[in-house]
């Protein structure tokens, strides 16, 4: 009989092992289960992210681009390397025009102020601007240049047709649109 108990008991004790690792195996599933569906959720999310960084890192080339653009645009219109030559407008000699009391923007010369820029300055927007000629100092383009001469040029107005000799020619000198 007591092999009948033991029997039982064995029974008894290898169904309650079963049931209790069948339970921690359910349990270690379902976990597995959830932990496999947060996983995959997660990964959803990262791959969201790399193409959201992705789509950012392309826009930021894009608009970097597009700002180099504007901004070798804007040293076109701003800074230009030109040719610095010298006019006495009333002495009806080198660069003047025969008119010396006005210029092409209808204001009276004067010297130390007025320039006369070439086509190629005044198509780019600076007639009317106030111009910095480095080494020279602060003029506003007032006045046009024969259209015969080509280039970038600036042209000082001077008090003498000896000052403008004398002064002569300058070349690739930096010359910057202060408006």
């Amino acid at each position: 009989m007591n092999y009948r108990i033991y029997y039982i008991l064995i029974v008894f004790l290898t169904i309650l092992t079963s049931v209790f690792f069948a339970g921690m195996f359910n349990k270690e599933h379902v976990r597995n289960s959830i932990n496999a569906k947060i996983i995959s959720s997660l990964t959803q999310e990262i791959q969201d992210l790399k193409r959201s960084v992705s789509l950012y890192e392309n826009k930021e080339i894009y608009l970097r681009s597009i700002i180099k653009s504007k901004k070798e645009k804007l040293d076109i219109v701003t800074k230009a390397n030109v040719i610095v030559t010298a006019y006495h407008p009333w002495s009806n000699g080198i660069n003047s025009d025969g008119y010396p009391q006005t210029t092409a923007t209808m204001t009276m010369p004067v010297v130390g102020r007025t320039c006369a820029i070439s086509s190629e300055l005044v198509n780019r927007g600076w007639l009317g601007k106030k111009i910095y000629i480095e080494g020279v100092g602060v003029f506003k383009a007032e006045d046009r240049m024969n259209l015969n001469l080509s280039g970038l040029r600036i042209d000082l107005c001077m008090g003498s047709l000896e000052e403008a000799l004398n002064f002569g020619k300058k070349k690739n000198i930096l010359a910057i649109n202060l408006n």
